[in-house]
Order: structure tokens, then C-alpha cells, then sequence
């Protein structure tokens, strides 16, 4: 159903300046930019989708909204038919994507989710466009930290949702996160433009709904967010000295070495970071282990006798000094060698500011070969292929 243009709690809307000082955080953007949106329809993406908009057309960019209809409920064609004409009324050019097929009864939320992002990114990849944005706000981060929270996560968990991450097809950027969802109700009411509501938000079955109706305070989890976020840059930021230093790459194989007593001599944290990051990168996937399964294979290299296991795709061996990370036979058939980014921090901007940087960023992303000045300090290799494809 519509939602009539309730009051926001008397925040202001968010500025085309507030919000350009935010994507200038997560930049660099191509000249003229070339963005994606996501948009459920809610007023949190509908402020996106038109902030988005104002940002652009400024700068002589481009835009495509893209709605995904998971048909999850009857009501869902009739409410992405909605979506789809205000946002025609408003200038923004959308793509309607729908999951068809049958739907699964486990753990419904979380896979609609996965599957929403997969649709998502391969749109984006048929368009030819490189930066995807998600109307995640405060009240979300508020919301996934105090969950992890309850599941004992750890840094990478308490840190909630990154406003940049890598993918091998997109940059996925939350230019929100530190936004409370008050504001952009209140900037949706300032266009004068309503929105849908989801019956699901308020559905007890699920975790997120069950804690909207605890009215918890955000603030408290935001600041664990900020906290462990810090944490997690420093610790990256170590993890990418010890990179340069611990480890040898082999992008034609996909393969990396790392120096087992360089691995061993530094803090578990770190060298725990590292090998996460080592194994999503030659294993090919967006998220890597759980930190359970790194301290266990911590635990086995550390064995005098250590000679090889397999974790993330990959497999893991001991050869003299060296730790060598390739990828799993069934893996390497399919993909042809090659690998995702060991950080991707220094990779993306490196690769934007260079003339020509979207097409080189295109080719590395299709396996071609990166830039001397990127292997320099080991934090590329060539993108997986056949990832999501």
C-alpha cells in the first residue's frame, strides 16, 4: 500500500550537499559518472533514487534505477507497477527485475536478499555500469550490529555493514549509513513524492522486525559500528603492510604464496585478517571463512607435520617455507586460473584516476592484466571469471 507522507520526527532532509560530500567519500566516480540504484519502492531508496539524481544530472552523468520484484507476496506486481511509474514521473530511466521460480521455505529473508543482490549485480553488469548504491541507513546498521551483537561476532561482524565494498562485477556503495531514517522520510516529504510500505518489515517472523518493534536506541550500537569500524581499517591497514612483505602472487595460476614464518610471527588478529582476505581472493568469493574455521587452520599450519587442507574453494599446502593458497581442481576448470583482489582499498581508485580507468578496470575484470603500479604492492590480481556468470 502507499504510505501517505507521514511526519518525520522533525529532522531535516538531507542536502544535495550532505549528500555529495558523502559519495565524495566513496569516490573515485567516472567522468561523467554512471550510477545504479536500487529501489524497493520505500522511502528509504526513493531518497535515495532522487538525491542520486540531483548528483548526476550536475555532473552530466546517468542514472538507472533498478526495482526487484521477488514475488513474494500477491501484492508485489501492483506495488513494483507504482514504483516503477513514480520514478518514470520523476525522470529516473528503471529496469524491473523479477525472481521468478520456485521460492525457498528455510531462511526465506536471508536468501531473497542473496538472490536480490546477485539480480542486481548482473544488471548492472549488462549495462555496463560499475557503482551500485544501497539505501542502507542508521537504523539498519543499528539494527545488523545489534544482531551480530547477540551472535558474539567479532571486529569484522560489530563493524557492521562497509559504505564501500568490492565485488568482481561492482563497487557497492552505502552513502547512508550514517543517516537516520527520519531524515530521509523528511526528504522524500520535501519532493512531495510518496512511497510503499512493506508489510514484511513488520512481520514478528522476522529477526530485523521482531527488534523495529523493541524500539532499542541506536545510538549505542552505532557507536560499536564506529568503534570496531576503526579497528578493522587499522587492522586491514596492517594486513596490507604484512601483504606486501609475506606475500607473492601468481595471477596466470590464481595461486598465492605467503611466507609461513612471516604468517606465524605476527598477532592472530592480523594474520588471521590476512588469511581470510587470501582465501576469499584465489577462492573467488565475496565473503570469506568464518574467523572459527581461519583460527582452526591457523592451528593446523602451525603443526610440525602440516601438509595441506582445503577451506573457501581452495587448498591449502605446505611447500618448504611457503604457504601456497590455489584453487580447488573443480574450481580451476571452470574459472581458468585468476583471482579477486587481495585489497581491494588500493585497487578501484587506482585503476579510476588513470586516463582510460573504467575501460582498464573492464578488461581486469574480464581477466586482462592490471597495472605495473597496482602488482607493486601486491593488491590485485586478475578477476575471477565465471563468478555469478
Amino acid at each position: 500500500m502507499s504510505a501517505q507522507l507521514p511526519v518525520a520526527a522533525d529532522l531535516p532532509p538531507l542536502t544535495a550537499e550532505e549528500f555529495a560530500a558523502r559519495l565524495a567519500a566513496l569516490g573515485p566516480f567516472e567522468r561523467p559518472p554512471r550510477l545504479a540504484v536500487a529501489v524497493s519502492g520505500g522511502p528509504d531508496s526513493m531518497a535515495l533514487a532522487l538525491l542520486a539524481r540531483e548528483w548526476v544530472s550536475a555532473r552530466g552523468g546517468t542514472i538507472r534505477a533498478l526495482v526487484v520484484d521477488h514475488g513474494l507476496r500477491s501484492e508485489s506486481v501492483c506495488e513494483s507497477a507504482r514504483v516503477l511509474g513514480r520514478l518514470a514521473q520523476l525522470g529516473v530511466p528503471a529496469r524491473l527485475l523479477i525472481w521468478s521460480g520456485r521460492k525457498p521455505e528455510a531462511r526465506l529473508q536471508e536468501r531473497a536478499r542473496r538472490m536480490r543482490l546477485v539480480m542486481l549485480e548482473q544488471a548492472c553488469a549488462e549495462a555496463g555500469i560499475l557503482h551500485l548504491l544501497l539505501a542502507h541507513h542508521a537504523d539498519d546498521q543499528a539494527e545488523t550490529v545489534a544482531m551480530r551483537s547477540a551472535r558474539n561476532s567479532g571486529i569484522e561482524g560489530l563493524a557492521g555493514m562497509g559504505a564501500v565494498r568490492e565485488t568482481a562485477r561492482v563497487r557497492i556503495l552505502r552513502p547512508l549509513l550514517d543517516v537516520p531514517k527520519a531524515r530521509l522520510i523528511a526528504t522524500v516529504r520535501a519532493y512531495g513524492v510518496a512511497w510503499e510500505e512493506d508489510p514484511s518489515n513488520r512481520d514478528p517472523r522476522f529477526e530485523r522486525a521482531r527488534l523495529r518493534a523493541a524500539s532499542l536506541p541506536a545510538e549505542p550500537f552505532l557507536a560499536t559500528a564506529r568503534a570496531a569500524a576503526r579497528l578493522r581499517s587499522a587492522q586491514e591497514e596492517a594486513s596490507l603492510r604484512l601483504a606486501v612483505r609475506a606475500i607473492r602472487a601468481d595471477p596466470e595460476r590464481g595461486s598465492v604464496w605467503i611466507a609461513t614464518e612471516a604468517l606465524l610471527e605476527v598477532a592472530p588478529e592480523l594474520a588471521a585478517a590476512l588469511l581470510r582476505r587470501a582465501l576469499a581472493t584465489v577462492g573467488g568469493t565475496d565473503y570469506p571463512p568464518e574467523r572459527s574455521a581461519i583460527d582452526r587452520l591457523l592451528a593446523q599450519v602451525r603443526q610440525p607435520h602440516f601438509r595441506r587442507t582445503t577451506l573457501c574453494r581452495c587448498l591449502i599446502a605446505h611447500r618448504g617455507s611457503q604457504l601456497v593458497i590455489t584453487p580447488e581442481p573443480a574450481r580451476r576448470r571452470i574459472c581458468g586460473g585468476g583471482f579477486r583482489s587481495l585489497t581491494s582499498a588500493p585497487f578501484w581508485p587506482l585503476l579510476l584516476e588513470q586516463p582510460g580507468g573504467l575501460c582498464m578496470m573492464q578488461e581486469v575484470r574480464r581477466g586482462g592484466v592490471p597495472p605495473p603500479g597496482v602488482l607493486a604492492v601486491q593488491a590485485v590480481g586478475t578477476a575471477s571469471e565465471g563468478r555469478g556468470s
